[in-house]
């Protein structure tokens, strides 16, 4: 049965793009279901509310994901189409990802291990293409990584999508020719507490090695159906990135090998220096744990 239409149905964005409706809101922003008004092609718009507290600072934010975005060019990273201005709201035209995110995967529990590893180094595909150019994520997490299936009954496979770079870091060469530096200050604390390196959550300066930390999170996550800090309380939680010791996967999972406890123990380093040091090393160091699965019945 198709959704009930949205008051906003209909509307034609800068009369390019029809909006059909509301697929998500938060973050002071919407998320429509549209399509080209021309081509009728699926699209998503992400469009961000005036009247904001903020708002200066925010619009900036959001333009320069924007701009950010529009110059990444890899098949798991979702790609951004247009930037419209109407009526003072700010809106991303992006590619429809359809599909269901990895957080929604794990309400019903752990990921199969070598499922988990695959959807891993996908992400860490799309890392290594963001990290080459400047950018730094900044809130890895299940939710903003998209599973989205593809084949025939039969013959299935799935592909992902990293989201949401409303949160980038732009370093190097990219802070100059993208963004206003000052968006990016040290001892300013972005993300998702759940997810975010030691020196994040302490307000340090952060490279590529925060997203792998958070990737390793949502690695443990999947692995064993929770993340490997818990506490309602973010500020708690914060402390637990910074000061906890590092859990073992292999207490939590039985059939775990030591090539993944590896893996797994070097991503979620306190220190950066003993993290992967880029995603093309973490991508290695996975590949050999995903070998040492063999001895795992298949879909075990």
């Amino acid at each position: 049965m198709p959704p009930a239409p949205d008051a906003i149905a209909g509307h034609v964005l800068a009369g390019k793009y029809r909006l059909l409706r509301v697929l998500g809101r938060g973050g002071g922003g919407e998320v429509y279901e549209a399509e080209n008004v021309q081509t009728h092609a699926p699209l998503a718009v992400k469009k961000l509310l005036p009247g904001l507290a903020d708002a200066e600072r925010l619009a900036a934010r959001f333009r320069r994901e924007a701009n950010a975005v529009s110059l990444l060019d890899h098949p798991n990273i979702v790609e951004v189409i247009d930037f419209v201005s109407e009526q003072d709201a700010l809106c991303i035209v992006m590619e429809l990802v359809r599909g269901r995110s990895v957080g929604t995967a794990l309400e019903s529990g752990a990921l199969e291990p070598r499922r988990s590893l695959v959807i891993a180094r996908q992400v860490l595909e799309a890392l290594a293409h963001a990290h080459a150019r400047g950018m730094i994520h900044r809130d890895i997490k299940p939710d903003n990584i998209m599973l989205v299936p593809h084949g025939e009954p039969g013959r299935e496979y799935e592909s992902i999508k990293l989201l949401d770079f409303g949160l980038v870091k732009l370093i190097g060469d990219a802070a100059g020719s993208l963004g206003d530096q000052r968006l990016t200050q040290t001892g300013v604390v972005f993300g998702t507490p759940a997810y975010m390196a030691p020196e994040h959550v302490l307000g340090r300066d952060i490279d590529g090695r925060a997203d792998l930390y958070a990737l390793g999170v949502v690695l443990f996550e999947m692995l064993i159906g929770r993340a490997p800090y818990q506490s309602p309380d973010p500020t708690t939680l914060m402390r637990m990135q910074a000061t906890a010791p590092v859990p073992s996967l292999a207490a939590a999972a039985p059939w775990c090998t030591p090539e993944l406890e590896h893996l797994i123990a070097r991503a979620l380093a306190k220190r950066p220096e003993e993290r992967h040091a880029t995603a093309h090393e973490m991508i290695s160091a996975l590949d050999a744990a995903f070998l040492s699965l063999d001895h795992l019945p298949a879909g075990g």
